[in-house]
């Protein structure tokens, strides 16, 4: 697919977002009957920031300092009413680079999320769009980059969902339907999909605390490299044994099949426990589910992560332990895997005035001789919050990207700082 090609299907996917909080801002204009009925909260807000940071291009040596004033106006908005529910976010962002490092930015970040009854208690439809910018490697978070560039493209995925809610007798309820999911990219090298499901899931409360799931999923990808059919059964179950401490698991198996000839089979499960104390809340999960990739057309993720965190009078503490593998399922490799530890902290010194701090230290597996396989990063912030919900911050980040934990040669590091002035209305 072409450049032009896929900057219109970019901007009419932009469009429809756009065309569908105008309808929701429509139904509130025009209909006093579902507005006296509904419940609608709209937040815009926008902020300017000054970013410096001592290595642009995050190269080992030649460091090059940059000043980056970014403008972010945005807006979330939520409706409520007996037949719809419409949740919107977004943010626009200008990215000026003072010393010429990259041309001037202009990004989007957009989430909508939408439910209609189109026959009460029966007959439902989903509506869902994103837009945001990812990482091309899938082991990675742009969230968590230190880059706002570097190997990152922006990624477009649309949904539309209708389906049936059937009521059983006593509490189950089946839920049939079909969904269509288009994604998109940006950069050339990320890989287009479509994929069309139809699926089937039932629920069956046994008491209050224990519930039973079980369902199939029949799902048709298409894409540039390779289409396949893909089969996926399941069985699951929930049990909460105290307020806020539950147990949950599921596992099932998939079944893809290449148009190729390829045939392949896995297990995949989701399963941890979820349990609140006087210490702290605990969670423990372990899961194995397909994952977006950007550069794969179909890639199985296994994890297993826990978590502790911890609510003190004026503050929280989180502790974070996390290993992650992915393999495509075309070839059947595990070419990528992360190990991750991390520490949050955050402190009201006094009012309206909190400080927070984090630490993460992560170990990638190297795809090629120029990966760091070690990275630490170091934040730490300061947050006031004036009259009429006018807020200040300042962060420091700093990162080292390592070849090995016994040198600093031919590291990779990072030092930026950022101001930023926030107004909500």
């Amino acid at each position: 697919m072409n450049n032009s090609i896929k900057s219109g299907i970019i901007k009419a996917r932009i469009s429809c977002i756009g065309m569908c909080v105008l309808l929701i801002c429509s139904t509130l204009l025009w209909s006093p009957d579902h507005l006296s009925a509904a419940d609608t909260t709209f937040k815009p807000f926008v902020s300017i920031s000054e970013e410096v940071t001592d290595n642009i291009y995050e190269q080992p040596t030649g460091k090059k300092t940059e000043f980056i004033t970014r403008l972010r106006p945005g807006a979330t908005l939520r409706y409520l009413s007996p037949l719809w529910t419409w949740d919107a976010a977004y943010t626009f962002e200008f990215r000026n680079y003072a010393k010429d490092s990259k041309g001037n930015e202009y990004t989007h970040d957009a989430a909508l999320k939408g439910n209609i009854a189109l026959i009460e208690k029966f007959l439902f439809l989903d509506l869902g769009e994103t837009y945001r910018r990812v990482t091309l490697d899938v082991s990675r978070d742009a969230a968590t980059e230190s880059s706002l560039f570097l190997n990152q493209t922006d990624q477009n995925i649309a949904t539309v969902s209708p389906y049936m809610l059937w009521h059983l007798r006593g509490d189950s309820t089946l839920k049939t339907g079909y969904s269509f999911t288009d994604t998109r990219y940006w950069d050339p090298l990320g890989i287009d999909k479509q994929e069309h499901r139809g699926f089937a899931d039932l629920n069956h409360k046994v008491t209050e605390r224990f519930s039973l799931t079980s369902g199939y999923m029949y799902t048709r990808l298409e894409s540039l490299p390779t289409r396949f059919n893909q089969h996926d059964i399941y069985a699951g179950f929930r049990y909460e044994y105290a307020d806020k401490s539950f147990l949950f698991g599921r596992v099932g198996n998939t079944w893809q099949q290449f148009d190729s000839g390829l045939d392949v089979n896995y297990l995949f499960w989701n399963a941890g426990i979820t349990h609140d104390s006087r210490f702290g809340l605990a969670t423990l999960e372990t899961k194995v589910a397909t994952t977006e990739d950007p550069l794969a057309v179909s890639t199985k993720e296994t994890s297993y992560s826990a978590k502790l965190d911890k609510t003190l009078q004026r503050g929280t503490i989180g502790l974070s332990a996390s290993y992650s593998e992915y393999a495509n399922t075309v070839t059947d490799l595990t070419d990528r895997r992360k190990l991750a530890f991390s520490a949050t902290g955050r402190y009201e010194i006094m009012q309206d005035l909190t400080v927070s701090l984090g630490a993460t230290g992560e170990r990638f597996s190297q795809k090629t001789a120029a990966d760091y396989p070690y990275r630490f990063t170091g934040v730490a912030g300061l947050s006031y919050a004036l009259k009429n919900e006018l807020t200040l911050g300042l962060t420091y980040t700093h990162v080292s990207n390592l070849y090995d934990l016994d040198t600093t040669s031919r590291s990779n590091q990072i030092n930026k700082a950022v101001v930023e002035v926030k107004k909500a209305f």
